[in-house]
C-alpha cells in the first residue's frame, strides 16, 4: 500500500480551491485602506456577515468580534456574570472555554461529560448563576436538559457554538440553542477566517448594543466605562462573507466524507462519536475512541496520516483550575480523553484517502 501524506486541517486545500476569489476580494478591501471601518458602516464586509450569519442562526442580532474567547466572555458580561457569580461548563473542551469564564472574575464548577464527551447530567455543589455549554466535535448536547434546568433556576443558557454552526436540534440551527450563543472563526473551526474572528449572537438591541460597546473602548450606541479592541477587520469578513457563500454546499461535502468513514468502518469495533437522536451534525470533526491512543497516534503519523487528540486532558487538570470544584469525580471525562483521536475531515478529502486511512487503522489492529 503506497504510502499517502495527508494534512490534517485541509486549510491548505480549502484556499487552494478558492485561492483567486479570496484573494481578489482581500486586496479589494486593502486598497481602500479602510480595514476596520466595520463597526460603523451599515453596507461594510462587517456588516452583511453579522447579517448574513445572523438570518442563518435566526437570531436577530449578529455582533462580529476579534476571537471566539472575546465573544464568551463579552456574553457572560452581557449576562451579568463576574465576581462571585458560579458558572458551570463541560469538564472537556478547548481551555478558552473555561478561560473566558475565569476572565470575569466568575467561579467555574466542571461537569462531567456523557460517552459521546457532551456535558452530562447537571449535578452542582454550589448556586448556579449561568450555565456554558459546548457542541463538541460539531455534535449537539441535549439541548431540552440543559433548556429546563436553566428555566428552573432563572439563569442564563450560554451556547458555545463555536464548533457547531450549520448543526441542528430538532430543526432548530445550532447559534440559537441559548440565551445567547457565541461562534468561532478561528482557522480549525467549521467558517474558518484565516485569522481571527468570532461572534456573539442575541435576540435584542439591548444586548446587541452593550456587546457593540464591549468590543470597541466602550463606545457605540451605548457608552460603557470601559471596553476592549476586538474587532472583526473588513479583509477576514470579506473572506469570510465568500465562504459563507459556499457554506452548504462544503458541509455536503463533509457528510459525504463522514459517509465514507462510516461505511470502511462499519465492520470493525472501532468505536465514532456521533451527534444523539433528533440532530444533525456539521461533521467539524470525526473522532474515534480506540486502545492504544497514542501509539496508534505514532502509527499513522509514519504512514503520512495528521491527526490531533481533543482533548489531552479535562480542563480541570489543567494548572489554571486546579483550585476549582468538580463533579462527578470525572470518571467519564478522564477515560474519554485517554481514549479520543481525531482523524481528518474536510470538505477536499477524497475517498481514496478516506479508504487509506481505515486500512492503515485496521493494519494497526490487526483487523
Amino acid at each position: 500500500m503506497k504510502t499517502m501524506n495527508i494534512g490534517f486541517t485541509g486549510l491548505d486545500r480549502l484556499y487552494d480551491a478558492y485561492s483567486w476569489r479570496l484573494t481578489r476580494r482581500a486586496k479589494a478591501v486593502w486598497k481602500t485602506g479602510k480595514v476596520v471601518i466595520g463597526r460603523h458602516v451599515a453596507t461594510s464586509e462587517v456588516a452583511q456577515f453579522e447579517n448574513n450569519i445572523a438570518k442563518y442562526t435566526k437570531r436577530e442580532y449578529g455582533v462580529a468580534v476579534g476571537s471566539g474567547t472575546d465573544a464568551l466572555y463579552f456574553a457572560l458580561k452581557t449576562k451579568g456574570i463576574g465576581p462571585g457569580k458560579n458558572v458551570l461548563c463541560p469538564a472537556i473542551s478547548f481551555i478558552a472555554t473555561a478561560e473566558a469564564i475565569k476572565r470575569t472574575g466568575a467561579n467555574v464548577e466542571f461537569i462531567d461529560v456523557d460517552d459521546n464527551g457532551q456535558i452530562g447530567a447537571l449535578t452542582p455543589i454550589n448556586k448556579v448563576d449561568a450555565v456554558v455549554y459546548v457542541n463538541l466535535f460539531g455534535n449537539l448536547a441535549n439541548y431540552d436538559q440543559l433548556k429546563r434546568f436553566c428555566e428552573e433556576r432563572k439563569v442564563p443558557l450560554i451556547e458555545d457554538a463555536a464548533q457547531s454552526l450549520g448543526s441542528f436540534y430538532k430543526k432548530i440551527p445550532s447559534g440559537k440553542l441559548g440565551d445567547i450563543s457565541i461562534l468561532s472563526f478561528a482557522p480549525t473551526k467549521p467558517l474558518p477566517s484565516f485569522g481571527s474572528g468570532g461572534m456573539v449572537l442575541c435576540d435584542t438591541l439591548e444586548e446587541a448594543n452593550e456587546i457593540r460597546a464591549y468590543r470597541y473602548h466602550g463606545t457605540g450606541p451605548i457608552r460603557i466605562s470601559h471596553g476592549y479592541h476586538s474587532l472583526l477587520a473588513e479583509d477576514r469578513a470579506i473572506m469570510l462573507n465568500f465562504l459563507f457563500s459556499k457554506y452548504k454546499r462544503l458541509l455536503k461535502k463533509r457528510a459525504k466524507v463522514r459517509k465514507w468513514y462510516d461505511k470502511n468502518l462499519e465492520n470493525t469495533y472501532i468505536q465514532t462519536i456521533s451527534s444523539a437522536k433528533n440532530t444533525i451534525s456539521n461533521n467539524h470533526k470525526l473522532v474515534i475512541k480506540v486502545t492504544n491512543r497514542d501509539e496508534l497516534q505514532i502509527f499513522l503519523a509514519n504512514k503520512g496520516i495528521e491527526t490531533q487528540i481533543h482533548y489531552k486532558k479535562p480542563m480541570s487538570e489543567m494548572h489554571f483550575f486546579k483550585k476549582d470544584p468538580l463533579v462527578n469525580g470525572y470518571l467519564r471525562a478522564e477515560g474519554f480523553c485517554k481514549q479520543v483521536i481525531s482523524l481528518p475531515i474536510y470538505p477536499h478529502l477524497t475517498k481514496e484517502e478516506v479508504e487509506y486511512i481505515c486500512k492503515c487503522i485496521e493494519e494497526y489492529y490487526g483487523l
